[in-house]
């Protein structure tokens, strides 16, 4: 039952993809042929992508030959940790469900604001360094550890 709401793209990742459209000189049947396949075949205009896929289109225009993969695993694997450090801290996740798909987003917002009024650098997780990344990791586990 652990469904995931696939939110739209936001229209920062829309003007992004538009301006590597641009930057990259793509004609139209390229780049609607990129949109179906990063979509799946769902549509041909970025106006429909998921947040998902808009990020995975623009991280290969990026890095089309995968040079910064290792660093975007590890930024990955940080992310998940620091939300698995999160479901341990009592003021953070109180009465939260992770069946409700409703509620694993609302608690995402929890934590991203707790970041930014509260975190070391704050800044939400999404705008973190891989540095940042991981001081806010060993923030949260002393937060933990006391709460213990």
């Amino acid at each position: 039952m652990n469904k995931r709401i696939e939110l739209p793209a936001t229209n920062a990742q829309k003007r992004c993809i538009h301006r590597l459209r641009r930057q990259f000189g793509l004609d139209e049947d390229e780049y609607r042929h990129l949109v179906r396949q990063f979509s799946g075949g769902r549509t041909t205009t970025s106006a429909e992508l998921c947040k998902s896929e808009a990020a995975r289109l623009i991280g290969t225009l990026l890095d089309p030959d995968g040079r910064k993969d290792p660093e975007r695993r590890e930024k990955l694997a940080l992310v998940k940790a620091i939300y698995a450090v999160s479901m341990d801290i009592g003021f953070l996740n109180r009465s939260y469900r992770s069946d409700n798909p409703v509620e694993v987003e609302m608690n995402k917002a929890k934590i991203t604001s707790f970041l930014k009024s509260h975190g070391g650098c704050r800044k939400p997780v999404s705008s973190q360094n891989l540095e940042e990344l991981k001081a806010t990791l060993k923030q949260l586990k002393a937060i933990r550890r006391k709460e213990v």
